[in-house]
C-alpha cells in the first residue's frame, strides 16, 4: 500500500481515534503511547472493554467513544479525545474516573481489591483554566494543601494533553509530542521527518491507512459525520427558535405595560416589533 497517495482519515474524528487505539489488534501501539503518557511501563494491555461500550456509534449519545485501557496488575485508564470545547470537561473526567473506580468493588470486598484509575483527557483546544500553565501536559492528584509534595493516594490521577500548545515543542527531544502532532495531523511534514525515530508511530500510521482503505469503515465514518452535522443543525435551529420565542414574550410583557400606561397602538407597535393585530389580543 503507498501511504503517500492515500487520503488518510482524521484520527480526530471520534470512530477513527477509537478504532485505531481501542482495537485489540492495536494493544502494543496504545499500550506505547499510555507509557508515554504515564512515564513508565506499561504491559499486558487489554482493550476487549471497548467491544461493548461502542453502542451504536453512527449516532451515539449513549454509546461511548472513548477508550478504555486495562493494563498491568488491574490498573484501569479512560482516553478521551475531545476536539470542540466543553464546559464541563473537568466534571466529565471524574465522571468517568468514579465509574472505573466503583466497577472494581463488589459488596462483601475488602478495599485492596481497589487499584489505581487514570482518566486521560486529549484536548484539540486550550483549556481556560489553564491559561496560565505554558506546560502542554498537566498531572493532577489528591495533595495536601500546605505540603504539595505529598500525595494522599495514587489510586486518582487525572492527565490533560493540550494540543495548541505543543507547536513549538521540539519533537526531536519530545517524542510524546510527535504522537500529539500525529494526531493532530498525520501527514504532517515534521511528523514524517522523524517518524523513523517510532516504529510504535510506524506501525500507528499504518493502520490509519488500512482503515482509510477500508470502503466500509469509511462509510461508517461519514455517515458519523453526517449524523453530527444534522445534530448541530438541529440545536442550532432549535436555540433561535427559543430565542425568538423569548424575544416575542418580552416583547408581549412590554406591550401590555405600555397599553395599561394608555400609550397609542402605533407607538406600540413602533416600539415593540409586534403587529397590530397580536397587540389588541393583549387587552
Amino acid at each position: 500500500m503507498n501511504i503517500g497517495e492515500l487520503t488518510l482519515l482524521e484520527l480526530k474524528n471520534d470512530i477513527v481515534f477509537q478504532e485505531l487505539f481501542g482495537n485489540q489488534r492495536n494493544s502494543k501501539i496504545t499500550g506505547y503511547l499510555l507509557s508515554l503518557i504515564l512515564g513508565r511501563d506499561v504491559n499486558n494491555v487489554n482493550l476487549d472493554l471497548n467491544k461493548r461500550m461502542l453502542g451504536n456509534r453512527i449516532d451515539s449519545k449513549t454509546g461511548r467513544l472513548d477508550i478504555r485501557v486495562k493494563f498491568n496488575d488491574g490498573e484501569d485508564c479512560d482516553i478521551e479525545l475531545q476536539v470542540s470545547e466543553y464546559e464541563y470537561m473537568d466534571k466529565r473526567m471524574l465522571e468517568y474516573w468514579s465509574e472505573m473506580y466503583t466497577l472494581k468493588i463488589n459488596s462483601g470486598d475488602d478495599y485492596d481489591v481497589l487499584k489505581p484509575c487514570i482518566s486521560i483527557l486529549i484536548a484539540n483546544y486550550k483549556i481556560n483554566k489553564l491559561s496560565d500553565i505554558k506546560e502542554y501536559h498537566t498531572v493532577w492528584n489528591l495533595r495536601e494543601r500546605k505540603h504539595p509534595n505529598k500525595i494522599l493516594t495514587k489510586d486518582i490521577e487525572l492527565h490533560i494533553l493540550e494540543i495548541p500548545k505543543i507547536r513549538n515543542t521540539d519533537i526531536k527531544k519530545d517524542e510524546l509530542a510527535l504522537w500529539l502532532k500525529f494526531i493532530e495531523n498525520p501527514k504532517n511534514e515534521e511528523v514524517e521527518n522523524n517518524m523513523e525515530e517510532s516504529d510504535c508511530l510506524k506501525q500507528a500510521k499504518e493502520e490509519l491507512a488500512y482503515l482509510s482503505s477500508d470502503p466500509d469503515f469509511k462509510r461508517l465514518v461519514d455517515a458519523r459525520a453526517g449524523f453530527l452535522r444534522d445534530q448541530n443543525t438541529f440545536e442550532v435551529v432549535g436555540m433561535k427558535k427559543g430565542i425568538e420565542k423569548g424575544e416575542k414574550i418580552k416583547a408581549r410583557k412590554i406591550a401590555k405595560k405600555l397599553l395599561v400606561k394608555g400609550m397609542r397602538i402605533d407607538e406600540i407597535v413602533e416600539i415593540t416589533g409586534l403587529t397590530k393585530e397580536e397587540i389588541e389580543k393583549l387587552k
